[in-house]
């Protein structure tokens, strides 16, 4: 079932494509589903792909904050929900949910701009944002992480380069495919162990084909008493620019 308004909802079907090897919902596909919905709720308003296109315009996500009650299994058919708070000049926010019956599963926040491609400059949201009633679902007020960007002393834990099957309509590395190369420098072993509840996401500037990104690890204080750890992630361009951090919790 659709809804058009500040808020979108439509079913999903978990499918094997979309599952690691425990039969649950990647984390990466978990963001896949998320940014489609948000643009097929975008193109209600004409700020989706076609009419931003109009424009010469494109979105870009700046940060994004996951929250993993549990990742849903293979073959569940999930609520995926996403709706809009108001915008601020040159920022607005979407937050996101895959819920089963009265079950949350996922939580997300994100925060999003507008780029033009004339001016590579930022947009004013006042110029395509929708005017919509914003008091369905109050945002998260959580501040995001404030990470170190200095990564000079921590662990390299890999490098990607990055491919043609990469890069978005905008031109540059996919958002999701930073997250994709960063977890993948972990083992499924790792991975399981991590048992990732909290994705923190930030992404610092673009990066295009054929470029390597060298990935930096270093641990957030001391294991807790579920044995669970804390990890801030760097990515460093060849150049030694910082273009994308995560904390993973």
């Amino acid at each position: 079932m659709m809804k058009i308004g500040c808020k979108y909802t439509r079913a999903v079907r978990i499918l094997p494509s979309m599952c690691d090897r425990m039969e649950r919902l990647r984390i990466v596909d978990a963001l896949d589903l998320f940014e489609d919905t948000a643009t097929l709720h975008a193109e209600n308003f004409e700020i989706g792909p076609s009419g931003m296109d109009k424009r010469n315009y494109f979105w870009v996500i700046t940060k994004i904050r996951i929250h993993v009650n549990r990742l849903p299994d293979m073959m569940d058919s999930v609520e995926l929900n996403t709706w809009i708070q108001k915008s601020e000049r040159v920022r607005c926010e979407r937050d996101f949910s895959f819920v089963i019956g009265d079950e949350q599963l996922i939580y997300g926040r994100s925060i999003w701009a507008i780029i033009s491609r004339d001016t590579k400059k930022l947009v004013h949201m006042d110029e395509v944002y929708p005017k919509l009633d914003f008091n369905i679902l109050p945002p998260d007020d959580r501040p995001f992480a404030k990470i170190d960007k200095n990564f000079d002393d921590a662990e390299g834990i890999g490098e990607y380069k990055v491919r043609s099957s990469d890069i978005d309509l905008g031109g540059h590395l996919n958002n999701v495919n930073y997250v994709r190369a960063m977890l993948g420098c972990f083992t499924c072993d790792e991975l399981e162990e991590l048992n990732i509840s909290e994705l923190e996401l930030s992404f610092i500037s673009q990066t295009y084909e054929g470029e390597t990104l060298r990935f930096k690890c270093r641990r957030v204080g001391e294991k807790g008493a579920d044995g669970r750890v804390a990890l801030e992630i760097g990515a460093v361009n060849e150049e030694g620019k910082l273009v994308f951090m995560s904390l993973i919790s």
